[in-house]
């Protein structure tokens, strides 16, 4: 019994150890959480820091208020010995007497840093083995550094963007106040460098050290080491800047610039503004060096014509570039080069002037002179427009300009009868035109300076080569002057009366050629020496060749429109047969004709050209046009031939258009009789101005033809004032001659020409060059003999067609 009751305690009393044990370990535990919870209050701090101080001189004993000494609690066993604390105390003041210690009284901690404080507690490994036997000293130590190690490595990853940011700060700062240093104080910009240099990359590090090269007039290093970068790295976005100081450096040293195409052009667009304005004047300081003006000038162009180095650019340098400029051309492809550099655009004018002064071409610099009076009138500059016009009277003087002598080119020593003839009939009208404008004198003054008096138009005129026609003067303005000059047909001849004319004779215009080629020729020629020319060429295309450039002849285009708008729109007409001569006149009024047709939604129905001189028949022609070449069975040609009626020939057109051209109404007596045999009263005959012959009614076949109807620019039987001056006129003075004819085309385009010419000369704003190129191109109808005429915008004459018919055996108006 005894030892079942031994048994008993001896289990009971661990038992109860073990109760008393965590007893104790929860209170020292609620010990700790409530001195946490007021260390975390700072009003509670505040109240008791007194008692706080008194507690920490207090020894291992609690003094009660009567005196007595009272054991320590347990829980007061865990807090260090005071002596401790003051010594620690004293050792920590002595080692830190000048540090600054932050106050006693703590922030109030955050709720992390609590969570930190308790996470950080560390416990004896005595404490946990009393509580777990398996817990060794071992286990706590290993525990211990992992938890060490964590928190180690989460406070180095915590604080290392912290450091790193911090550190590029720094050397972001340092790098903006070497570069600040470069200029002013290069050595101070060399120790901030070395102190920075292990912590910057490779790329920023040597473009820092080629530029403190550099300052440092270290010019040799820095273009070693920027070559050696340049070669390795080209691509790299420093390059540009690193390239730029590689030039400075060469250009220190008196050597030539890097010609590195690819890096120049990287270099001129992507520097900063102050250094790409720096680096273009290098470029054309080295362009200059070697000669080349233009380059140069082009370099400095480019600084001015970009917004962000026009700031920096130096005008005065430039204008002194332009000025050593020795071609007005150089100059007019630099002005074309910057189109929208308004100041270039404001200067190069000035600058043409000045050089075409300095090199005596003073019609060159009047045309300047125009241009800008032009556009000083537009903007109504009234100040520019007085200085203009002086300038204008100043140049026109020196140039020696009659604005009341015209040139005349002509083939005057063709051995061509029928380009003779057109010579005399055009020498025929200018001479009309000076009597119809009240001047009566005619006087010749040939190579040998000969003069006759009484000077009549005549086949010997044609002889001369050199030949001037003096109208009565003018009480006021002087005598008109014509300038003749022999063509010879040829090209460069005509080119050469052509510059006689402007820089000898100092004409103010030039009227003629006659043929294509030397009209082609001296349009050329006219339009390189600004000087307006009046072609009286068939060719269409002679204005073409320049703004100078006029035409005053037939109209082909427009008579072939007009007869078809007329057959279309009066006859209802819209299906066409076409006969023309085998002639360029004849062919190409074919093809506009019936380009025209087709536009108009109008049918071809067949086209057939004839020989100009020789065609004897047209049978096979016409029986394909109607049909009766077709071939028919035997079957019908028994029916016919029983019936005794022969092939009815088919009209599947309306109208018939002939083209004979000029001189041409020859070939219609060929062709009228057909009109009778294939049965064709009823289809419409249509002609050009060949018709328009005054023998013409006298044409064999003429009785099957119905109302023809064709178009021509000249009808004499006009009833206009211009042309009943020019009949009287023509009659009084040329009738005397044996076979006499009355005036001709040519007669009349020539008189309308020198007429339109001299009653705009009569104006003073109109006699230069210029102004009288614009006056004629902007000049309202004319009331000419050719009728109602102006010019259009490219120099083509544009009058109004006569539509004409044969009547009671007579050529009349249609209408």
């Amino acid at each position: 019994m005894d030892k079942k009751v031994i048994l008993h305690r001896n289990a009971t009393f661990p038992l109860i150890f073990c109760m008393l044990l965590i007893l104790w370990s929860l209170q020292t535990f609620s010990g700790n959480a409530f001195a946490q919870s007021l260390l975390s209050d700072r009003a509670w701090l505040e109240q008791n820091t007194e008692l706080i101080d008194e507690t920490e001189t207090e020894t291992a004993v609690k003094i009660e208020p009567d005196g007595q000494k009272t054991p320590l609690l347990p829980s007061d066993l865990l807090s260090a010995p005071a002596a401790l604390l003051e010594a620690e105390s004293a050792q920590t003041e002595s080692s830190f007497q000048n540090v600054i210690t932050p106050s006693l009284t703590p922030p109030i901690p955050t709720l992390p840093s609590i969570k930190a404080e308790e996470d950080d507690a560390i416990f004896s490994g005595s404490f946990f083995s009393k509580l777990f036997p398996w817990f060794t000293t071992s286990d706590q130590e290993s525990a211990d550094n992992s938890a060490n190690n964590s928190a180690t490595d989460n406070e180095t990853f915590e604080t290392q963007p912290e450091w790193a940011d911090t550190e590029f700060a720094g050397v972001f700062m340092l790098v903006a106040e070497i570069e600040r240093l470069l200029i002013s104080n290069p050595d101070a910009a060399r120790e901030r460098y070395l102190e920075i240099e292990s912590q910057l990359e490779v790329e920023e590090r040597t473009r820092l050290k080629v530029q403190l090269l550099y300052q440092l007039n270290e010019w040799s290093s820095a273009e070693i080491l920027a070559e050696a970068f340049l070669s390795e790295r080209q691509q790299s976005p420093l390059s540009p800047l690193i390239f730029y100081y590689l030039n400075k450096a060469l250009q220190s040293q008196n050597k030539a610039l890097s010609q590195n195409l690819v890096l120049r052009e990287r270099t001129a667009k992507t520097l900063e503004p102050k250094l790409r304005s720096d680096y273009l004047r290098m470029l054309s300081d080295e362009a200059l060096l070697h000669g080349d003006l233009f380059t140069a000038i082009q370099y400095r162009l480019d600084e001015l014509s970009n917004v962000e180095t026009a700031k920096m650019a130096d005008p005065e340098k430039l204008i002194r570039l332009l000025k050593e400029v020795q071609f007005v051309e150089e100059l007019h492809n630099i002005s074309v080069d910057f189109p929208n550099l308004s100041w270039l655009q404001e200067q190069i004018p000035s600058l043409k002037l000045e050089l075409l002064v300095q090199q005596k071409r003073y019609r060159e610099a009047l045309e300047i002179v125009d241009l800008r009076l032009e556009l000083a009138r537009v903007n109504a500059d009234l100040e520019q427009i007085e200085l203009l016009e002086q300038m204008q009277s100043n140049f026109t003087t020196a140039l020696n300009l009659n604005p009341r002598r015209i040139g005349v080119i002509l083939p005057l020593s063709s051995s061509s009868a029928k380009v003779a003839g057109l010579a005399q009939e055009t020498l025929n009208g200018l001479w009309l035109a000076l009597r119809a404008n009240e001047k009566t004198v005619l006087s010749e003054n040939i190579s040998d300076n000969t003069s006759f008096q009484n000077f009549e138009i005549s086949s010997n005129f044609l002889q001369t080569d050199n030949v001037t026609v003096v109208a009565q003067a003018n009480k006021t303005a002087g005598p008109w002057e014509l300038v003749v000059r022999d063509s010879h047909l040829n090209s460069e001849k005509t080119k050469s009366a052509v510059r006689e004319l402007v820089e000898k004779e100092r004409v103010i215009a030039i009227i003629g050629p006659l043929a294509r080629k030397t009209s082609e020729a001296a349009a050329e020629e006219a339009e390189r020496l600004r000087v307006p020319l009046i072609s009286l060429s068939l060719t269409a295309g002679i204005p073409e060749l320049g703004d100078y450039i006029f035409r005053n002849n037939q109209s082909w285009k427009q008579e072939v429109q007009e007869v078809l708008d007329y057959a279309v729109s009066e006859l209802q007409a819209c299906r066409f047969l076409i006969l023309y001569a085998k002639t360029r006149e004849g062919r190409q009024k074919m093809r506009l004709f019936w380009e025209a047709a087709v536009l108009k939604g109008c049918e071809v129905v067949a086209v057939e050209g004839f020989k100009n001189e020789g065609q004897k028949s047209l049978v096979n022609e016409f029986d394909t046009f109607t049909g009766k070449s077709q071939r028919i069975s035997a079957k019908e040609k028994s029916i016919l031939k029983e019936l005794k009626e022969k092939e009815v020939p088919v009209h599947n057109f309306d109208a018939v258009f002939v083209a004979v051209g000029s001189g041409g109404v020859k070939n219609l007596r060929l062709i009228f009789p057909y009109s009778a045999v294939y049965k064709m009263k009823n289809i419409a005959f249509l002609g050009d101005s060949g018709w328009n012959d005054a023998a013409l009614p006298f044409a064999p076949g003429l009785r099957g033809i119905r109302k023809p109807v064709f178009v021509d620019s000249f009808f004499p039987q006009a009833k206009t004032l211009a042309m009943q001056q020019l009949l009287r006129l023509h009659e009084r003075i040329l009738y005397r001659h044996q076979n006499y004819l009355g005036p001709t085309p040519y007669t009349a385009y020539a008189y309308d020409t020198l007429l339109i010419l001299m009653k705009l000369l009569e104006e003073e704003r109109n006699q230069s060059h210029r102004e009288l190129r614009n006056a004629l191109a902007n000049m309202q109808i004319f009331p000419g003999v050719t009728g109602n005429l102006r010019f259009d915008e490219k120099g083509e004459v544009q009058r109004e067609m006569q539509l004409l018919t044969l009547r009671r055996g007579k050529i009349q108006l249609l209408k």
